[in-house]
């Protein structure tokens, strides 16, 4: 079974907090961005050629990845469920986030 990564918006407190799914995981659209970053920097220490799964090593042992990643890479999956969110960030614009069919909950 392929999880759908969709991106939900939902009120928090006064705030408006992007969410980004994968299965029953959901992670904030921050954090995401983070695990990005991480991801990015993995593959340019390692070198573009390696294996996502080995920089998906190097990013879970890299100490500021956000906790909420933690379970994530304690599981089995994580080079997939890396990719599928890093994947989200993708498109130069962030409102085409909500152009994506397999996400909901988007204001129009």
């Amino acid at each position: 079974m392929k999880s759908v990564v969709a991106v939900i918006l939902l009120l928090c407190s006064t705030a408006l907090c992007v969410q980004v799914k994968d299965g029953d995981r959901s992670f904030s659209l921050e954090a995401v961005k983070q695990l990005k970053a991480l991801m990015d920097r993995a593959g340019a220490r390692l070198g573009p050629q390696l294996a996502r799964s080995r920089r998906v090593l190097a990013v879970c042992a890299d100490p500021v990845l956000p906790r909420v990643f933690y379970p994530v890479c304690r599981g089995q999956g994580a080079t997939g469920v890396f990719s599928r969110l890093v994947n989200v960030l993708i498109s130069s614009d962030p409102c085409e986030i909500c152009v994506n069919p397999s996400c909901f909950g988007c204001l129009r």
